[in-house]
């Protein structure tokens, strides 16, 4: 029964496995961030965050070959014969990828010293001390790379459940055992730094074995094959233009205020975005699972089974992510005091956590539509947008981040994916799903908008006069988020859909 559980590739066990790994990994970040606070403090944890910015603009070497790697093994899987082409992929793409990592590294090691020095601003710290740590996650990251790309390869085969055994795993080590050596071994930054390496370098060689492991056999073991380069190269490039453009779009925010503010404001602001981000939580899952059908589909050129998957998608999306939006909209300072319980924490960051979650939860409806166009291999459309929204957001990010300090970038983000969700999706529903836009505005986004706002809106008018929660407050918000779930399911389409055949058939 386990063996047959985390072989297969059902959308429904994807989908549940992909949310159940995600929860976890929420749950272990709420649960351990609070104590990595009290132990590293502020200025430990925004080292965290100016590193993570400086990791995904580092990752733009891999010249979106994880993406690659995920569309390709989705298209080759349900295409006769080609067991030897997909080994021979993963081969070449790997080759590459590790040469890649290791040329991250390097660079990220020669900047430590200099971001230590001239970047950030410590008022407990040691220049040492965070010259050390820098190098320390710079190693990381010659790990951190493959780790993605044998994810890819691991979607692209829909053996998403075992993929989230393993993220469960290690997500714990990683956690739990960075937590036992604060307190057993040594409360320093550089512990903490230590224990994150070694077992980014466990993870990086597990996902690699999995990934050969689940990979069709051949009669030749897998190759370098430099032609495999060439029917990839172009989406390949495609989407390291995307990602190249995408991340300054999600990062240019903290690279600006990383200069402007002090190291413990920008680490508030760091645990603001982090907790906005969480959306992505409910977000990825699905993303996850839809694209590899996505694209298996568009390469057999089944148009109407891929729209009716793809309202599917689209609602499911909305069905979720908007009642947490909201909540996190109009609960945020309670629900930051219930996970802190610290004053201080929950008003330096409340009210940037509610706008930088409206940003992300705009920027969530956009994720079935964004996973289409790269399923028929359009690149272009993603590429010269953010081209265009990147004109508008440097300055704009600029002028608010001098105007408001932090609250300042989280209103730039916001801005920017309101003027993605109506401006992007006239160009997708034109070229790839003609006729589809307005079910796609009203049905699947506008609809289940209206809904959350209206319940989750008047629920704080009514409950939510008090500055702080307890415990109780929590079950509270927690019962509203979830009226709001059902409240939208029940308002999707394709329920009503259903509802409406049931009835005929039961009269008939």
């Amino acid at each position: 029964m386990l063996k047959r559980l985390l072989n297969t590739t059902s959308l429904k066990a994807n989908i549940i496995a992909n949310f159940g790994g995600n929860a976890w990994s929420a749950l272990i970040n709420l649960i351990f961030v609070p104590v990595y606070l009290k132990y590293i403090g502020a200025e430990g944890y925004g080292l965290i965050g100016i590193f993570a910015s400086l990791q995904i603009v580092l990752s733009l070497l891999d010249s979106g070959l994880s993406t690659t790697l995920n569309k390709e093994l989705a298209r080759l899987n349900v295409l006769p014969a080609m067991e030897q082409k997909m080994r021979n992929l993963v081969k070449t793409l790997g080759s590459i990828y590790w040469i890649i990592a290791l040329f991250a590294g390097l660079i990220a090691i020669f900047l430590s010293p200099l971001l230590a020095k001239f970047w950030v601003h410590p008022q407990h710290l040691s220049i040492q001390t965070i010259t050390y740590s820098f190098i320390l996650l710079s190693i990381s990251i010659v790990f951190q790379f493959p780790i993605g790309f044998y994810t890819g390869g691991i979607l692209g085969l829909q053996r998403q459940v075992m993929l989230n055994v393993l993220q469960v795993v290690f997500a714990t080590l990683k956690s739990a055992g960075a937590v036992l050596i604060l307190l057993f071994v040594s409360k320093s930054v550089l512990a903490f730094f230590s224990w994150t390496v070694a077992i980014t370098v466990l993870q990086a060689f597990t996902y690699k074995y999995v990934l050969w492991f689940y990979l069709p056999p051949a009669h030749v073991k897998g190759i370098f094959d430099k032609h495999e380069l060439k029917g990839i190269s172009r989406f390949a490039a495609g989407i390291t233009g995307i990602s190249l453009t995408a991340i300054l779009l999600t990062q240019i925010d903290k690279i600006i205020l990383s200069k402007i503010l002090s190291l413990d404001q920008f680490g508030y602001y760091t645990i603001s975005c982090s907790l906005g981000m969480m959306i992505y939580q409910v977000i990825s899952p699905l993303a996850q699972s839809y694209f590899p059908k996505f694209s298996g589909l568009a390469s057999l050129n089944l148009k109407k089974e891929l729209a009716h998957l793809y309202h599917q998608a689209c609602q499911s999306i909305s069905i979720l992510v908007f009642p947490v939006t909201f909540t996190m909209i109009f609960f945020s300072r309670e629900l930051i005091f219930i996970w802190t319980k610290s004053h201080i924490t929950a008003e330096n960051t409340w009210l940037i956590t509610a706008i930088y979650a409206y940003g992300t939860g705009m920027n969530g409806l956009m994720a079935i539509p964004a996973i289409l166009t790269l399923s028929y291999g359009w690149t272009k459309l993603g590429f010269y947008q953010n081209i265009a929204f990147l004109i508008i957001l440097i300055p704009l990010t600029i002028f608010l981040a001098l105007t408001y300090g932090a609250v300042g970038g989280a209103l730039s983000w916001a801005i920017i994916n309101t003027l993605y969700f109506f401006i992007t999706p006239h160009f997708i529903h034109r070229r790839l799903l003609k006729g589809e836009l307005a079910a796609w505005y009203w049905e699947d986004s506008l609809k289940p908008i209206f809904m959350c706002l209206i319940i989750i809106g008047a629920a704080k008018y009514f409950f939510g006069s008090t500055v702080y929660s307890n415990l109780k407050e929590l079950f509270l918000i927690g019962g509203i988020a979830m009226t709001c779930v059902i409240c939208v399911f029940l308002l999707t389409g394709d329920f009503n859909k259903n509802i409406m055949n049931i009835i005929k058939k039961t009269r008939s």
